[in-house]
């Protein structure tokens, strides 16, 4: 358990909080000297599931949630369960929802409903680890651990979410006990597939501790734009006209030493890859269009990056680095 100190939730309206908040909402601020932070239980946002040819709304609210198909709303409340989350209408029971991570059963007035999925279901963070193989996925519906190649699976509705200085837990109760994840902001290596990830993630559940890397990957190449120092090992003459810039939509664009360019990235376990790049064709010195064709070249062989202790991004084709770049 970590030393972040626990908050209960009592099934009140309003709830008194130190330090703590509601999955998807921040912290609320240290009141002052001699007075409480009062923090009302705000529904989570609505989670939606395609039944067949129905859509069921399902939100949490504290302990009970409200249930919405075809106009119909219903008001449920947990039920204790192996696995999943079970929630039971408080004046029918013949109407529940089970949910199993991103799929549920849903039985209304006592007919059972075609297999439902959740619409949009990727997740809003996720972290893998090795040795032995898991996931684990939060998403508005709450948080699911996977291990043992599919044979564990854990879910906890609506987690707390409480941060600190550099890291964010994630608490919450599954039908095998209290599932508890770690997000600390750095550097991490998937020590499979050597992807490097922006969080280090502990996640304990029950007797086991599981570390493994989290969040995406693309986030750490996006933002400010990188300037190629090198090339192949060998010095560029002016970094500042060998640019790198990587966008949230999937695009990377820049100089490349004469000419501006634009194209494509793509990031998958193999590691990262750039479409053929599309460049003006203004005609410039020889040495500097000597430079374009080997930074073009260069950037066609990438497969993979890595980032280095002190801020160096490293694209690679297999394990040889062949561009180097800083941001400013």
């Amino acid at each position: 358990m970590s030393s972040i100190s626990r908050c209960l939730l009592p099934s009140t309206a309003a709830v008194v909080l130190s330090g703590c908040s509601l999955f998807g909402s921040s912290a609320p601020s240290t009141p002052s000297a001699g007075r409480a932070a009062v923090l009302e239980l705000d529904p989570q946002p609505p989670v939606s599931f395609r039944c067949g040819q129905r859509v069921a709304s399902l939100r949490h609210f504290g302990e009970l949630a409200t249930l919405s198909v075809d106009g119909r709303n219903w008001t449920l409340r947990p039920e204790r369960t192996a696995s999943g989350m079970r929630m039971v209408s408080v004046d029918e029971d013949d109407t529940e929802i089970w949910v199993k991570g991103n799929a549920a059963r849903l039985r209304l007035d006592g007919a059972e409903q075609p297999e439902c999925r959740i619409e949009g279901a990727k997740p809003l963070f996720r972290a893998v680890g090795n040795e032995p193989g898991w996931r684990l996925d939060i998403g508005a519906q709450g948080m699911e651990l996977l291990a043992d190649g599919g044979e564990l699976r854990a879910f906890a509705a609506g987690p707390l979410v409480i941060d600190t200085s550099g890291q964010r837990s994630y608490q919450g109760i599954t039908a095998g006990g209290e599932l508890v994840a770690l997000v600390i902001d750095g550097l991490c290596q998937d020590s499979m597939s050597g992807m490097p990830h922006p969080k280090v993630v502990e996640v304990r559940w029950q007797d086991r501790v599981l570390k493994g890397c989290g969040g995406d990957p693309a986030a750490l190449l996006q933002g400010e734009p990188w300037q190629v120092n090198d090339i192949d090992g060998n010095r560029v003459q002016d970094p500042a006209r060998l640019t790198l810039a990587f966008t949230v939509d999937g695009r990377v664009a820049g100089i490349a030493a004469c000419n501006r360019y634009t194209g494509s990235y793509a990031l998958s376990g193999e590691g990262l890859r750039l479409s053929q790049l599309a460049a003006t064709r203004m005609a410039c010195a020889p040495a500097l269009m000597d430079e374009e064709q080997r930074f073009m070249s260069a950037a066609a062989r990438v497969q993979g990056f890595a980032l280095t202790a002190n801020g160096v991004l490293e694209l690679k084709a297999g394990d040889r680095v062949v561009m180097r770049a800083r941001r400013n």
